[in-house]
């Protein structure tokens, strides 16, 4: 069901009220009309009744038969108005009736109102003709010579509306129906025009506003408070306009800090994947590194083993050429000689070719050091869903040593790690100050080393990594450059319960000279 429109219930509510109160209005016009009426009945009755009390004053005959005459005649003088006219005598006995028919007493209070000398009137109640109806009663003293002589009383019609009564009522009720319709007419277009009409356009315009229109504006009508709020609508609108810019101006900074955030953010991939490049040339690098690691070693057993017995077989040569006089067998010992010459200068170029360089010494930032190692190797550490946990002493001193030697060494342990953790795990690094040392421990969850395989891991050439994957001299590599900043490596490891490497540095201060120079 719909609901009616708001003015159109305040003009209903209104009009109910209205014509509630005019018709009590006329309740109370009528029956004060009534009333009226009733006070002019009763004054008529009781100028009647004096008027024949008179009467019976100026008539000498007293025969019952004559005043019953005289009481017809007055009652038809009236127009038969009057039903009943009663005549009472003083007498030594009280006041008694004369008229003949039932005997009626005057009640106690009217008596002694005549007996005053003042006439009496009453709307009753009386039966007549076996009905209950309301009648005019009244009654008047009769005087002759100031004295008390008797009374008469005399009722009239029942009492009915009178035909002014009649009329003036339904003028009235026309008259209020007028008005009713008259007013709700009036009440309807006030407050349709008056009241309804702004609120409809301040509806309208938050219609307008919800639908995303804020350049809508509410027409000022009036100077009253429809006006007003009209005018402060408009406000709210203003100040919403101004809010909703301001917004759209941070929402734009906020996208320009987005575009910005994001440029930086490609940058950092831009830098990240510099980073990778850079791992991967350092991982080249290292791979050459132990290719040439391995190709020293074996130059250094090979002129071990070949330089001894070539030395040997030139001392010979040299002696069979002091003792031979045979030209042709000199020159053949010459050649000899001078190839043994050739192959020992090809051993020598060999192992110029293949020694590592000499560390270049300096102050080292270890903890920085291994930060910008883990920032390199963080995605790869991702990719093999291995999780990175450090733990760093900040007050940890600068060891003396190559930075370029000691990230070949931990990048070294952080390979050996992923390979001992396929499926993933966790890599913890630590420094610290231990005994005067700087301490640095990485730890792995991987698979472990078995014991007879931990005593071989620094030999060169000994791999246990499958499908060529290993050159075997990883470590055998980080083990001599350590020793040659004069540090140490350490290692524990259970079979299955993970593996720890430690390393001990010399701290800068402390680092022995003799080992700086020779490092140098």
């Amino acid at each position: 069901m719909r609901l009616l429109k708001l003015h159109t219930r305040t003009m209903i509510l209104t009009s109910a009220v209205l014509t509630t109160v005019l018709l009590l209005a006329v309740y109370f016009f009528v029956t004060k009309i009534r009333e009226i009426e009733l006070q002019d009945h009763e004054q008529r009755a009781m100028l009647w009744a004096t008027q024949f009390a008179n009467l019976l004053t100026d008539d000498d005959s007293r025969k019952t038969t004559d005043l019953i005459a005289r009481a017809t005649e007055f009652s038809e003088e009236h127009g038969g108005q009057i039903r009943q006219i009663r005549i009472y005598g003083e007498t030594p006995r009280g006041l008694v009736e004369i008229t003949p028919g039932e005997r009626e007493q005057i009640a106690a209070g009217d008596l002694q109102q005549l007996l005053r000398g003042q006439p009496v009137s009453s709307v009753r109640r009386m039966e007549i003709e076996n009905e209950q109806e309301m009648v005019i009663y009244a009654a008047a003293p009769i005087i002759e010579e100031n004295d008390f002589r008797g009374a008469v009383s005399l009722t009239t019609s029942p009492v009915r509306f009178s035909d002014l009564l009649k009329r003036s009522t339904s003028l009235v009720i026309a008259l209020l129906a007028f008005a009713i319709i008259s007013i709700t007419a009036l009440l309807y277009i006030f407050f349709s025009q008056v009241i309804y009409r702004p609120v409809e356009d301040l509806l309208g315009m938050m219609s307008e506003v919800k639908a995303g229109n804020l350049d809508a504006v509410a027409p000022v009508r009036a100077r009253d408070e429809f006006g007003q709020l009209a005018v402060s609508f408009n406000h709210m609108l203003s100040r919403l306009r101004e809010m909703t810019a301001e917004r759209e101006a941070y929402q734009k900074s906020l996208e320009e800090r987005v575009r910005e955030a994001t440029a930086a953010l490609a940058d950092r991939n831009f830098q990240l994947e510099e980073a990778n490049a850079t791992l991967f040339e350092i991982q080249r690098e290292l791979t050459k590194y132990e290719r040439l690691a391995a190709a020293g070693q074996l130059a250094a057993q090979f002129a071990h083993e070949v330089g001894t017995p070539l030395n040997l077989i030139s001392g010979h040569v040299q002696l069979l050429a002091a003792r031979t006089d045979d030209q042709k067998t000199r020159d053949r010992l010459d050649l000899v000689s001078s190839q043994i010459s050739r192959i020992e200068r090809i051993v020598r170029n060999m192992l110029d070719a293949t020694r590592r360089p000499r560390p270049q010494l300096e102050p080292v930032d270890l903890n920085a050091l291994l930060r910008r190692i883990f920032e390199v190797t963080a995605p790869t550490l991702a990719a093999h869903q291995v999780e990175l946990v450090t733990d760093f002493d900040e007050s940890l001193p600068p060891v003396l040593g190559d930075s370029e030697q000691l990230q070949q060494v931990f990048i070294n342990l952080v390979n050996n790690s992923l390979d001992a953790m396929p499926g993933g795990g966790r890599l913890t690094f630590s420094t610290a100050v231990v005994n005067g040392h700087i301490s640095v421990r990485c730890r792995d969850t991987g698979e472990g080393i078995k014991e007879e395989i931990r005593q071989r891991i620094f030999d060169p050439l000994f791999t246990t990594k499958l499908s060529g994957r290993g050159s075997g001299l990883g470590l055998a590599v980080v083990q001599q450059i350590l020793r040659e900043h004069g540090g140490s490596i350490a290692v524990t490891s259970d079979d299955g319960q993970g593996t720890e490497f430690q390393i001990h540095l010399p701290i800068a201060k402390s680092v022995p000279r003799a080992t700086a120079s020779v490092a140098s």
